[in-house]
């Protein structure tokens, strides 16, 4: 996670963040290297564990990740906040300090790199969650969804704000992933119809993105594993340690035309 904050800026011909210290993805940075425009679009939670079981269901993703993919390692703990902000920052929870989504930076992010050199950034998801304020708090353009947004809500928002503000960076969260992927587990096939509407808003999104100019990096934030006998009932899933199911994630990316 700490290599896409480099990666992003990078792509867009800017310094990376101060708190950066990794290299580029060489294989990302070959495809979309002088991009105007970038968007990463992070389905929450969607690791290695649901990706392995259920790429099937999700055509599009899948055609995608044929043509591109890598895998990458969520920062610890593998929790959204402390991801999100990585991918800002390419720094870990220590340097950049937002270990819960309602703190402050304590580091550049690609924000203020992107605004340095004239630029407009967005944030984009649903309300009260990483999306709202995390991201929308420190970008210029926040695009915010109601909470429990389906994903072609975020998708639709996403793509009329981009027609209209053309930000030279995007990030959205997709955060009712990481919700359904909590109430039943990610291994539950109850998780499957989500994903299939994820899939379907992402194959409408992702060419409108890219149509209007920006190239893509499609990625998730950590995953999540099983929780098979939850106490008193509670969520089947849950994240946060260093586990293959927290940690991997894979990313792939779309080249605008």
């Amino acid at each position: 996670m700490k290599s896409i904050a480099p990666t992003a800026a990078a792509i867009l011909g800017l310094e990376k963040p101060a708190p950066a210290t990794e290299a580029p993805v060489a294989p990302i940075l070959s495809d979309l290297a002088g991009s105007r425009h970038l968007a990463i679009l992070a389905p929450d939670a969607l690791g290695i564990l649901p990706w392995t079981l259920w790429k099937n269901r999700m055509p599009f993703l899948s055609f995608l990740h044929d043509k591109h993919s890598v895998l990458l390692e969520a920062a610890m703990p593998s929790k959204t906040p402390v991801n999100f902000a990585c991918m800002l920052t390419g720094a870990e929870l220590a340097a950049h300090g937002m270990n819960t989504r309602d703190m402050d930076f304590k580091c550049e992010t690609l924000f203020d790199v992107i605004r340095r050199a004239g630029g407009k950034s967005a944030g984009a998801g649903e309300k009260r969650k990483t999306a709202d304020l995390l991201l929308g708090r420190y970008a210029d353009f926040a695009w915010i969804t109601e909470c429990h947004s389906s994903a072609d809500a975020i998708s639709d928002l996403i793509l009329q704000g981009f027609r209209r503000e053309s930000p030279m960076f995007l990030i959205a969260q997709y955060a009712l992933v990481d919700t359904v992927f909590h109430k039943y587990g990610p291994s539950d096939p109850a998780v499957v119809p989500m994903l299939e509407d994820l899939d379907r808003s992402l194959e409408k999104l992702v060419p409108g993105l890219a149509d209007s100019g920006a190239d893509i990096i499609l990625l998730a934030d950590h995953g999540q594993h099983d929780v098979p006998e939850p106490p008193g009932g509670g969520n089947r899933g849950t994240h946060g340690t260093d586990t293959p199911e927290d940690r991997l994630v894979p990313c792939t990316w779309v080249k605008r035309g």
